[in-house]
């Protein structure tokens, strides 16, 4: 994954986000195969023919092109097809190809389109994770690192599904210009909220832009921007997972989980999915009570962290509301911003920027300078209940389009091939030879060998916490309620007024309660819930079409 992918890999989810509702003539997933007929799986492999379209969001067309002409070696009977699409209006093409009926695509990156998975329009990885994989001759299961994966299967039932397989990672951190910060006499990266500002404040009067970040609507929800107003909602709203985590009588409640787990802030992955369960008709009782961190007018605890968001954000780009992704990128790949949000995937793509002309705007690329990354800064102070977290977090989003059962079963070979050491090799390789695409954290994935210089780059990036896929407050109100895109809508332009000074801090959060309470009832209905479900937290809600 390179750097500009990220905010659309990232997308939402990192989140789920919602969509218009679509629909599909063909919407049900295929039965695998039994586990009878999976022992002959090996022998069918190359056997196997027809048509595979890969249809991702901003990938590499050469890194795909190269698997696919990998995968098409091994089984001369299947075509694949590689038409990768650009990031910007994915979902709202994706959406529209179910519409108009069961789309060509079959692999997608389904991240942002909440409403299809919820319609079952993608194949379910659970039950084929259980088959023999033909490229390693065992299940396909003990190929992938579960854990990191965030799968847990002793704790999945019949009503839980995995529509889509993330198997690379990410971490978010923060990448800065050794060469300014030489320059303006910044000899340690700040560690501190009140370090960085103090460092922005410097590189603020020596004429530089502290932080290339994108303004426009599509960064302050599923980018950068948004990456930033989760985490660091996150260091005032810790306490959440009293209020969610399961509770005995709950539908959620796992005993062997459950039953052992006690809160500890002071640990960073108190409240990881594997650690504790939580249910998610408990959050949104707290949000229509307004129990705890999920009151946000009239919270000292919002209203200290809205203060220091409004600080850091008065850092950004002049005209940062109108600024996308590639000109803050390029801001800082020409040496005129100090600092920007990334991953570590930059650690050898920044090299290829500085050369491209496209990116840098300028004949010949750049001059490259010297550069490095920390962590993120922890904000301190009165309502701050542990130190700062990133999104830390598997991610990919491959989705398969869910057609007849051969389609399936193509779709699903295709993917243990992926997984597969072999098939990775190719994927890996693809990717360390092309000016395009970049690994954004170590894979997922057992019995591979990466390139060196990728092991050693990933080895340099120390695990802080992660904030990303949980029930919390800033994961599900602070830009908005829970990607509700009539929410996220007008939080933007709230938050914009804010920033710009047009709104109190009382006035920001006051908005953004009342976006809250309009919002919460049409979100839970297009998540097929109901107001009513609220009153028995305990129950499991009723399976509605």
């Amino acid at each position: 994954m390179n750097i500009k992918k990220s905010s659309a890999i990232l997308a939402s989810a990192l989140l789920t986000a919602t969509v218009l509702a679509a629909c599909s003539n063909n919407n049900k997933a295929a039965e695998p195969e039994s586990s009878a007929s999976a022992s002959s799986t090996e022998s069918a492999a190359s056997q196997l023919s027809g048509t595979f379209n890969i249809s991702l969001s901003n990938g590499s067309s050469a890194v795909w092109n190269a698997v696919a002409d990998a995968y098409m070696k091994k089984n001369p009977g299947v075509k694949v097809n590689v038409d990768i699409k650009p990031a910007d209006n994915y979902k709202e093409w994706l959406t529209a190809q179910f519409a108009a009926g069961t789309p060509d695509a079959d692999l997608v990156t389904n991240n942002e389109v909440a409403n299809l998975l919820a319609d079952k329009k993608f194949v379910d990885y659970y039950p084929y994770l259980d088959q023999v994989n033909p490229y390693t001759n065992k299940p396909w299961k003990d190929s992938l690192d579960l854990g990191a994966m965030g799968i847990n299967l002793d704790s999945v039932g019949t009503e839980d599904h995995l529509y889509n397989l993330n198997f690379e990672s990410v971490q978010i951190v923060w990448m800065y210009n050794k060469e300014i910060f030489d320059k303006i006499g910044i000899s340690e990266v700040p560690k501190t909220f009140s370090e960085l500002t103090a460092d922005f404040d410097k590189i603020k009067a020596a004429g530089y832009t502290p932080l290339a970040l994108a303004g426009d609507a599509n960064s302050m929800w599923s980018g950068q921007a948004g990456w930033l107003v989760r985490i660091y909602a996150d260091q005032y709203l810790r306490d959440y997972i009293n209020v969610i985590r399961s509770q005995e009588q709950d539908y959620t409640y796992l005993p062997s989980v459950d039953g052992i787990w006690k809160y500890d802030p002071t640990d960073p992955f108190n409240d990881a999915n594997s650690n504790v369960t939580k249910n998610p008709l408990r959050q949104w009782k707290a949000v229509q009570d307004k129990t705890g961190p999920y009151k946000i007018a009239g919270n000292p605890a919002w209203t200290a962290y809205a203060d220091n968001l409004k600080k850091l954000f008065s850092y950004t780009p002049d005209g940062f509301f109108g600024v996308k992704d590639d000109q803050a990128y390029q801001m800082f790949l020409t040496g005129k911003a100090a600092t920007m949000v990334s991953t570590p995937a930059s650690y050898w793509q920044l090299p290829k920027d500085f050369a491209d002309e496209a990116k840098t705007g300028a004949t010949g690329g750049v001059k490259a300078f010297d550069y490095g990354f920390f962590n993120m800064p922890s904000m301190e102070g009165e309502g701050v209940i542990a130190p700062a977290r990133t999104i830390q977090i598997p991610i990919g989003f491959y989705g398969l389009v869910s057609k007849d059962a051969e389609q399936n079963a193509l779709g699903m070979d295709f993917m243990m091939y992926l997984t597969s050491p072999e098939g990775y090799k190719v994927y890996a390789e693809a990717i360390q030879n092309s000016k395009d695409a970049s690994l954004s954290g170590a894979p997922a994935l057992k019995d591979i060998t990466l390139p060196a210089e990728m092991t050693a780059a990933f080895a340099n990036f120390e695990p802080i916490g992660n904030t990303e896929g949980y029930e919390s407050p800033g994961n599900n109100l602070a830009r908005g309620i829970n990607d509700y895109q009539p929410s996220v809508q007008d939080w933007v332009g709230s938050v914009q007024r804010f920033f710009a000074g047009k709104l109190t801090t009382e006035q920001y959060l006051s908005e953004l309660q009342a976006n809250i309470d309009k919002y919460l009832e049409p979100m839970l209905k297009q998540s097929k819930k109901e107001l009513s479900d609220l009153d028995t937290p305990e129950r499991r809600p009723p399976e509605r079409k």
